[in-house]
């Protein structure tokens, strides 16, 4: 026996619902991702390759440099070019300067004594002692007592002579008369108090080497000396 089977028709109500508006609600969703990339790919892209426009609104193409060669800017001033400065010739140099002169440093009985000059004991004197009897001291040449000493000088110049004196108790002034290498003569006027010493200086001329320096007074009484100081002018 053959059985048929008809089919029902659907009952309003069951019908499968259309598929027509999913369809058209993808499309739309693609389309909406299709301008998105669009739009962040031109976004992405270089400055200098997007196209410009001229003031009349025609799309002007990007210049590209090309690589390792920097574009050119207009504006900017052309680079000058720095010409080295000229070297400097050195200096000449400056000649040695002349050993320092050592300060001479001498007790006066320590020095040569011509004529009437001695050593004597004093009070207050360096050492304890002074040289006295130096000038004139009465008529002849035996009578004039000097003191003579050497001093070596680095080059020929001015130095000071300091002579520490003393009256010998009497107080008042005296004239000193130095001479150096029996040149020209220099008067030292000295005051002196009852106490050793008074100090009296005076500027004498070196020449360069040994030089001999001469105390006494040809004229009349010179000073009692302590000790003598030749320094530097």
């Amino acid at each position: 026996m053959t059985v048929e089977i008809t089919p029902v028709p659907p009952v309003d109500g069951d019908e499968e619902p259309p598929r027509r508006g999913v369809w058209w609600g993808v499309g739309a969703a693609v389309a909406i991702l299709a301008v998105v990339v669009l739009v962040v790919a031109m976004c992405s892209r270089p400055a200098d390759q997007q196209a410009r426009r001229d003031p009349e609104g025609d799309v002007v193409p990007a210049v590209v440099p090309t690589s390792g060669e920097p574009s050119a800017d207009p504006s900017a001033s052309p680079s000058r070019s720095v010409s080295p400065s000229p070297s400097r010739s050195p200096s000449p140099s400056r000649p040695a300067s002349p050993a320092a002169f050592q300060t001479v440093e001498l007790e006066a009985e320590a020095a040569e004594l011509n004529g009437p000059a001695e050593p004597a004991s004093y009070v207050g004197a360096s050492g304890g002692r002074i040289v006295h009897h130096l000038g004139r001291q009465g008529p002849g040449a035996k009578k004039s007592g000097t003191l003579t000493f050497a001093v070596t000088a680095p080059q020929a110049g001015t130095y000071t002579l300091t002579m520490y004196v003393a009256l010998e108790g009497l107080g008042g002034s005296r004239t000193a008369v130095v001479s150096v290498a029996g040149g020209a003569t220099t008067s030292v006027d000295t005051s002196a108090g009852l106490a050793c010493c008074s100090r009296a200086t005076t500027r004498i001329e070196l020449a360069k080497g040994p030089n001999t320096i001469t105390i006494g007074n040809p004229d009349d009484r010179a000073p009692a000396i302590d000790r003598l100081v030749v320094s530097a002018a």
